[in-house]
């Protein structure tokens, strides 16, 4: 990580509101990357429809085409073709930024992704860099399917070599894609299609860097600790807002499992004894098992009870709104985690006080 020596890292908090704008976070992805472009012409995106429709198929690339004839490359519909030429182009010098349509294509370059460009630093010790930036799309609850539906993190996480990166919201966009395109590993970036037109005040000037594994804290509080990403960490601030709970919401932004920020996870930990890990996807697709395994080894002794999970259920979401529904995580699966959380919270309290009245 030594190519970060030097860099601006930024939060939101660092800027005045006169620094700031508005912007929905598909504006932002168009943004972000323009601007570096705009800097390094080594960056080349490649994709389905990349240069068609006025910036692809949801906007990402609006406005780029003009401006950066000929590094905007249509590819056809064969992901292991494209992921594969995009791996090579990483070792050859370029920048490959590779947009999938929709997040489940990338089983289609499984071999590619997974067995090449995430091992090969590792194979020659170090000596070539692969700086490919591999954007997935996850539509959520909007009825697209069991095939364009998966959350990709939990089977990159699986992989050694790939760093994950998930914004929740449009100022961690940017930070994150520029940290994204200065990193010599393949990164994957999550970009939820529920969160596309949530505006978010963001700099003026798109200069900043969001560093790899650093997790934030969005609500403060002394209960419990929730841990979240990507579309749930909104809903999880409004439930705690709603049920009037004191807790600590902690927005991960990183996924990949050596980069997880075990640091800040454990201070609040520490601080709450009872954690729970909200994810939106389905309980097989979950990344949450190996974070609760990783927080119990390390925090055991701080715990109050087993970390929770609310996830999906075993069941791909499907394009019947009800089964939908049904098959991911929403915002009355977050209410009753934190009234569970409550509850066992006021019972420990209550046998505590029974006890410590036995002693007297």
């Amino acid at each position: 990580m030594s190519e970060f020596e030097g860099v601006r890292y930024a939060e939101a908090e660092d800027y005045t509101p006169e620094d700031m704008e508005p912007l929905s976070y598909i504006e932002a992805m168009s943004r972000a990357m323009g601007a570096r472009m705009a800097e390094d012409d080594s960056i080349h995106v490649f994709g389905e429809d990349v240069a068609n429709m006025g910036g692809g198929t949801v906007g990402a690339t609006r406005g780029l085409t003009e401006k950066f004839a000929g590094r905007l490359v249509n590819t056809p519909i064969t992901e292991n073709g494209f992921c594969g030429l995009a791996t090579g182009a990483a070792l050859s010098g370029l920048k490959p930024v590779v947009e999938l349509m929709y997040s489940d294509f990338f089983l289609v370059a499984g071999d590619q992704l997974l067995n090449q460009a995430g091992k090969i630093r590792h194979l020659f010790n170090g000596t070539a860099a692969v700086p490919l930036v591999l954007r997935a799309r996850i539509p959520g609850p909007e009825g697209y399917g069991s095939q364009h539906s998966m959350d990709p993190a939990g089977v990159f996480a699986l992989f050694p070599g790939w760093r994950i990166l998930a914004p929740s919201n449009a100022f961690d966009y940017v930070g994150l894609l520029n940290s994204a395109l200065r990193c010599k590993d393949p990164v994957l970036v999550i970009e939820p299609q529920q969160l596309h037109k949530r505006k978010t005040p963001v700099p003026k000037v798109l200069d900043y860097y969001i560093p790899i594994g650093r997790a934030k804290r969005v609500r403060e509080g002394d209960q419990i600790t929730l841990l979240t990403t990507l579309t749930m960490v909104e809903e999880c601030c409004r439930m705690v807002d709603e049920t009037g709970i004191r807790a600590d919401v902690i927005d991960l932004r990183t996924l990949s499992q050596r980069d997880i920020d075990y640091d800040t996870i454990g201070r609040s930990v520490m601080k709450t004894g009872r954690v729970a890990i909200v994810e939106q996807t389905t309980r097989g697709a979950s990344l949450g098992a190996l974070i609760a395994d990783e927080i119990q080894r390390r925090y055991f002794d701080y715990l109050d009870q087993p970390v929770k999970r609310v996830t999906g259920r075993w069941a791909p979401p499907v394009v019947s709104q009800a089964l939908e529904r049904a098959a991911l995580a929403g915002e009355d699966d977050i209410r009753s985690l934190i009234q569970e959380m409550q509850a066992d919270s006021a019972l420990s309290a209550a046998r505590s006080e029974s006890v410590h009245a036995a002693r007297a």
